[in-house]
């Protein structure tokens, strides 16, 4: 009997760990199971959220030259725009011109006529204020040829007269004050280094008897002493020619300063078209330089002739009057404004 309950016992305990072993298995599995279950969801949402990804960047990258392709057509249609109001704008600038050009005829002749008179009063003022002939000529000649551009028979008379205008111009000896003032100051800065001539300047005489004492009481010592002193005083060259002027050391000095001062006064008399005293100024020049200089050096020479040529300059010659061109040409736009109606005549300005 125990050994049949033994062998009962020991199939039981046989069967009971069979049961639990294949238990084990099981959950084994089920859980490696739930383990790949897992790792697959896992796997899974990983290649969703690239695959989202993917399909953002996709999304992106076509989106993005659809944006840059409405703001490129927002440009062009502000381009064009643009462009449209250029067009515009031209058009009214060539409407305008074209008005313009409908009016130039008469316009420029109002124009050429109003540049004439101007060009006329230019020449007038600069030679009766001035007496500025050389720009006188240069407006009269630019008033001349105006007038020649506007191919005007009517303007016959006005290029008549103004031609006759300029012809007595021309016949005027021009004169450049300028030159002058500037020859006449350079002359004044090298009057100190101008040569004496030999001999010119004297030496002074000493009385022998400066240390011979007088007495009161001595009148004929007192004549002597008179005498020595007057003689001190003159001078005495025999030279065979004509008697010259000698100077004395001491007035050496001032003989070049009144050469400056009349020099100076050339000067004034040539800026204030003084004639007159100019040719005053110069007799006394050459006569102090002929017969002080050396007339026979080179550069006083050249003063000397270049003063004689300036006596014969006339440094305020008589001007004509020009203001006849002027006249006629004002006659002539009096006749023209009086014969022709004016284009806006009709116009009525509106009542306040």
């Amino acid at each position: 009997k125990q050994t049949a309950g033994e062998s009962m016992n020991t199939g039981t305990v046989t069967s009971t760990e069979k049961s639990n072993t294949k238990h084990k298995r099981n959950y084994l599995f089920t859980v490696i199971v739930t383990i790949l279950i897992i790792l697959l969801i896992a796997y899974g949402y990983y290649l969703w959220r690239e695959n989202r990804n993917v399909d953002i960047a996709v999304h992106q990258a076509i989106d993005k030259p659809v944006v840059q392709s409405e703001v490129t057509s927002e440009k062009i249609m502000d381009l064009e725009s643009r462009l449209h109001e250029l067009s515009e704008q031209q058009e009214n600038i060539v409407n305008s011109l074209s008005g313009l050009y409908q009016q130039q005829p008469v316009n420029n002749e109002d124009w050429a006529l109003a540049e004439i008179e101007y060009l006329l009063i230019i020449a007038t003022h600069h030679l009766s204020l001035l007496h500025d002939v050389e720009t006188a000529l240069v407006a009269m000649e630019a008033a001349d040829l105006r007038l020649r551009d506007m191919q005007d028979q009517q303007l016959v008379s006005v290029r008549e007269q103004l031609a006759s205008d300029i012809n007595q111009l021309r016949s005027i000896n021009i004169v450049d004050i300028s030159s002058l003032a500037v020859y006449i100051a350079d002359l004044i800065d090298r009057s100190d280094t101008l040569p004496l001539k030999n001999g010119v300047v004297a030496e002074q005489v000493n009385p022998e008897s400066t240390d011979v004492t007088y007495e009161d009481s001595d009148w004929i010592n007192v004549f002597d002493m008179i005498w020595q002193e007057l003689k001190s005083l003159m001078i005495i060259k025999r030279n065979g020619g004509v008697p010259q002027a000698l100077l004395l050391p001491d007035q050496e000095y001032f003989l070049f300063q009144n050469l400056r001062m009349e020099l100076e006064n050339a000067r004034l008399s040539i800026l204030r078209r003084d004639t007159e005293n100019l040719r005053t100024s110069i007799n006394i020049l050459n006569h102090w330089l002929s017969q002080y200089f050396d007339t026979k050096d080179a550069d006083v020479l050249n003063i000397v002739e270049t003063l004689e040529y300036m006596k014969t300059v006339e440094l305020n010659p008589k001007i004509p009057d020009i203001n006849s061109s002027l006249e006629t040409l004002r006659a002539y736009i009096r006749a023209r404004e009086t014969a022709e109606p004016m284009p806006d005549q009709n116009f009525q300005t509106p009542k306040s």
